[in-house]
């Protein structure tokens, strides 16, 4: 047992959970919390927590560490406290490696609801993303081409461009306390650029607004969570050199017919008690356009409580082109008849043979069966408690049970 379970609490798996649980969680909470898509207050640190999370308990000495010490000893043995909650996103998300440290701007994630028939056809859809740039003409230094200036020459002298100076504050006589402030010069650019220099196109913010129509192609088979990466087509900052990604994770439009289930698909079809001993015909049109006949072999009776397939007709298999398929799942109820009168029940009788009659004897005590209707309000009850079991009466004296069947005594 390990000493410590936070992370795995954050996680929410089991201290015993194997590395594809774990993947799976972590792919569910950082989805959930990425601070494109999480509105909370607490989600960013809560990205972070998973984030953390996930580096240790998804690397095997790092886990046997925390495991076997805690926190503790991972930060003494120099396991913890390593990668960006944002850099683990982005590996694990197929964003590539950088040198570790190099700052990079934070992924744009985007939802893209997909119908069924996309999943099962494939289909290029086109998203208009919004990103930040910089600016083209004056390559993000926010002066002018034309001046040739270069913007080191404009650095802050009193912060060296940092946007922010250490100041002292005195917190008693003899105890000083170093602390960070915006640089007053500069007002925190960490540059003074003249007025009558500044880049006229982003009248020197270095950064435009910028609309990038992606074309983004769901793979037939492809299902709900996967995710496409755009490499280096979200966000630029000034003075670093990689670019953001952008990343679209594939959403799921119920569908008013099928249900998908991993590379199967379900419908629910109700019989007649008729059709189910005879056979049945069932027209559908598939994802695909195509008009389907489902019916019964010649002498085939139903069995409800058993699923019934079509062999190749669900969803494609990622991967294989729609080559591979799923089956087509078909869960049958049947719908029984109220009543039968006497001449429906004499032709039953002759084509399924009389059920077996029990010989009735002066003890037996006849009893007629009847639909459970459910009561709209509970029961009272009230009882007393005896040896730790609160033994319960009813107010009629029947016990709180159904009054579904009637008893006559002969």
């Amino acid at each position: 047992m390990p000493v410590e379970t936070e992370f795995y609490e954050i996680l929410g798996v089991s201290v015993d959970a194997d590395e594809h649980v774990i993947k799976r969680a972590y792919k569910r909470l950082a989805l959930k919390y990425h601070p494109d898509k999480c509105r909370d207050p607490e989600g960013e640190h809560k990205f972070k927590q998973v984030g953390e999370a996930y580096e240790v308990l998804s690397d095997p000495d790092k886990r046997n560490l925390y495991d076997k010490h805690g926190k503790k000893g991972l930060e003494e043995g120099g396991g913890g406290g390593g990668m960006d909650a944002s850099d683990i996103f982005s590996r694990f998300f197929g964003g590539g490696g950088r040198p570790r440290g190099e700052p990079k701007p934070k992924d744009i994630v985007h939802e893209l609801a997909v119908s069924l028939e996309d999943y099962y056809n494939g289909r290029t859809r086109k998203i208009a993303a919004t990103r930040d740039r910089l600016c083209e003409p004056c390559k993000g230094t926010g002066i002018n081409p034309e001046t040739n200036k270069e913007r080191e020459s404009f650095k802050c002298m009193k912060c060296k461009g940092k946007g922010a100076v250490i100041a002292l504050r005195e917190l008693a006589p003899g105890f000083m306390q170093q602390t960070q402030v915006q640089c007053g010069d500069c007002s925190g650019k960490g540059y003074s650029i003249p007025a009558d220099i500044v880049c006229t196109n982003c009248n020197g913010r270095q950064i435009m607004k910028e609309r990038k129509i992606l074309e983004v192609h769901i793979e037939k088979g492809m299902k709900r969570g996967d995710h496409i990466t755009f490499e280096g087509e979200g966000d630029q900052i000034p003075g670093v050199r990689l670019s953001g990604n952008i990343l679209i994770v594939l959403g799921h439009k119920p569908h008013a017919f099928f249900q998908r289930r991993g590379r199967h698909l379900f419908i629910d079809h109700e019989v007649t008690l008729n059709e189910a001993l005879t056979g049945f015909h069932l027209p559908i049109e598939h994802l695909d356009g195509r008009q389907i006949l489902i019916k019964t072999r010649p002498g085939q009776v139903l069995d409800p409580q058993r699923l019934w397939v079509i062999d190749r007709e669900g969803m494609p298999v990622k991967g294989t082109g729609g080559c591979e398929k799923g089956s087509l799942v078909i869960n049958l109820s049947v719908k029984f008849p109220e009543k039968l009168n006497a001449k429906q029940i004499a032709g039953l009788q002759e084509a399924l043979g009389k059920p077996d009659e029990v010989e009735k004897t002066a003890e037996h005590e006849e009893c007629t069966l009847a639909p459970y209707v459910p009561k709209k309000k509970p029961r009272r009850h009230h009882g007393f408690q005896h040896g730790g079991i609160h033994v319960m009466h009813d107010d009629d004296g029947m016990g709180g049970m159904p009054q579904g069947a009637t008893c006559q005594h002969q």
